[in-house]
């Protein structure tokens, strides 16, 4: 019976553990996202659209530049906003756990079950996309 206590005190210190792992992944991933889509993306936009109103001929490889550029830049913030929902989904996964019970404390009653699947559902694919190869 004191083994059972402790299994379950351990576990819900664990999930406590995993819960404030997901906010500081989700605090990190949406200043990381935030930082680019204010830094290197509109820089890209803006060189894309400097490159599309000037008309000589010199400037078609700057635009052709431009618009690759902005397709890696595009790219990278996709990643970016894959890493941000996949915090999403695990602060509501993890908040939903014994030991936290955020819902439970704050609405009066426990996150629908389907919901919480499906979050982990969208995060456990956001982390098979990322690690797929891209050959």
């Amino acid at each position: 019976r004191d083994r059972l206590q402790r299994k379950k005190r351990a576990s819900e210190i664990a999930g406590r553990f995993y819960f404030v792992g997901g906010l500081a992944g989700l605090y990190v991933s949406a200043r990381s996202m935030w930082a680019h889509r204010n830094g290197a993306l509109r820089e890209a936009q803006v060189k894309l659209s400097k490159a599309m109103s000037s008309a000589s001929s010199d400037d078609a490889k700057n635009l052709s530049e431009a618009k690759d550029e902005l397709k890696e830049v595009e790219a990278r913030h996709f990643v970016l906003f894959l890493a941000f929902l996949k915090s999403c989904c695990d602060v509501m996964v993890f908040s939903n756990n014994p030991g936290i019970d955020l819902h439970l404390k704050m609405r009066g009653k426990k996150n629908h079950e389907g919901l919480h699947c499906l979050g982990g559902l969208v995060s456990a694919s956001t982390v098979l996309y990322n690690n797929f190869p891209n050959t």
